[in-house]
Order: structure tokens, then C-alpha cells, then sequence
């Protein structure tokens, strides 16, 4: 999928429908993990990122499901069932938190503290590692909040976050 993503946006670039200059990848949740697969492997595609409540480590993100649903739970086996094993070699080079020496651009993450879905420590590692290595980083915490932002406030508040973030990098 992710390679389709890279193919999408490089047609549009050579279309003349996007700009090369002011492409950001911006997803949520799945679509989080997206942008920053997008940033990790295809560092030069793009001008910013920004991941929403989305994964950064798939072999923490299966052991996160393991420890909340079970070992023989129906959610784990599509984890695994469409990504494979948490030790599977695969899995840990398709981690964007272990590719982040590779990002070249400015990200932006936010998370919801009371995310059930995917835990608020994806982000936030991520965070860390980025500005570990010196890269330009932002993490926004949505307080109080979902994995599917269900209060209109808080998604206002993404949107605002996102718009300033887009207005800096995109000029």
C-alpha cells in the first residue's frame, strides 16, 4: 500500500497537479503510520509530515495488542494475519520509529491521551527518538480525548494545530 501511496503522489508531482515543493504527507491512525512510512522511506518525496494517532513501532504495536486483547485474540491474528510477527524481520524494517535516522523533514505528531486503539507511547516514542537524533520535531497531545476525536473541540483544535504546522513548512 505504502508503495501506492509513493506512486500517487509522484504521478501527481509529474502530472503538474502537485507541487514537488509543497507536498506534505498528513494521515490518521493507519493512515498515520502511512505518513511516516512515507517520511521514513521516501525521505525526499516530501516537504513535512504529520501523523495523528498513528503507529510508529509495529513490533511494540503487537505486543500492545497481545497484552489488551490476548494471545489468541481475533485482533491480534489480523495484526498478524496482515503484518506479520512481531519478530519477523519485515515487521521491524517497516517500523517508521526504526527508520527515524532516515527522516529528513519536519514532523508533526499528535495523540490522544485516551487512545484505546493505538496507545498515546507510539507517538511519543517516536517524539523522543526524533529528538534524540536532532531532527525537527513537534508533538501535540490531545488531552482527554479518543483515538477517533470524537469531541468537536478537540478536533478544532488538530485542524488549527495542523493548519499552523502546513502554513510554516509549505509556505
Amino acid at each position: 500500500m505504502q508503495d501506492d501511496v509513493t506512486d500517487g503522489v509522484k504521478a501527481m508531482i509529474e502530472q503538474g497537479i502537485a507541487n514537488a515543493e509543497r507536498v506534505c504527507i498528513v494521515g490518521a491512525s493507519y493512515g498515520g503510520y502511512a505518513a511516516l512510512a512515507g517520511a521514513a522511506f521516501t525521505p525526499k518525496l516530501y516537504r513535512c509530515v504529520v501523523s495523528v494517532n498513528g503507529v510508529a513501532d509495529l513490533p511494540q504495536m503487537l505486543a500492545y495488542e497481545k497484552d489488551h486483547a490476548g494471545a489468541e485474540s481475533n485482533q491480534l491474528a489480523y495484526w498478524r494475519e496482515h503484518i506479520g510477527s512481531a519478530s519477523d524481520p519485515n515487521v521491524i524494517s517497516r517500523s517508521p520509529l526504526r527508520a527515524a535516522s532516515q527522516i529528513e523533514i519536519p514532523v508533526m505528531l499528535m495523540h490522544a491521551a485516551n487512545d484505546t486503539v493505538v496507545p498515546e507511547t507510539q507517538s511519543r516514542a517516536m517524539a523522543r527518538e526524533l529528538e534524540k537524533l536532532g531532527k525537527k520535531v513537534v508533538y501535540v497531545p490531545l488531552a482527554g480525548e479518543d483515538h477517533w476525536l470524537s469531541r468537536s473541540g478537540t478536533r478544532v483544535q488538530m485542524l488549527k494545530e495542523l493548519e499552523k504546522f502546513l502554513a510554516e513548512h509549505l509556505q
